[in-house]
């Protein structure tokens, strides 16, 4: 837990239990948003597609729509993907927060 505190992050994060599916080049799964910001997500993974730092990959969700980004880190069943940004993104994520929260 000292590590999350210890982070400094440009945006903040709110908690969520979003379902969706991650897609990259080496496959697909199903999982969780576990938390979102206007820059990033953290999407717990069901199994292990072999998603890698640096790759590219999208986000499909019935809350957050399409959404697409880079995978920042791995950890474990855990990625975190930096968003593309764009007014469509900003929309999107906005759009969550208006009617889904």
């Amino acid at each position: 837990m000292a590590h999350k505190e210890s982070v400094q992050r440009a945006s903040a994060r709110t908690d969520t239990k979003i379902t969706g599916t991650v897609s990259c080049k080496t496959g697909s799964c199903n999982g969780v948003v576990k938390d979102l910001s206007d820059e990033g997500i953290c999407f717990q993974l069901l199994f292990d597609i072999g998603a890698r730092t640096g790759q590219e990959v999208t986000i499909r969700s019935e809350e957050l729509g399409f959404l697409t980004g880079m995978v920042r880190w791995c950890r474990g069943d855990r990625i975190g993907i930096k968003l593309k940004l764009s007014s469509n993104t900003a929309a999107q994520i906005s759009s969550y927060y208006k009617f889904f929260r």
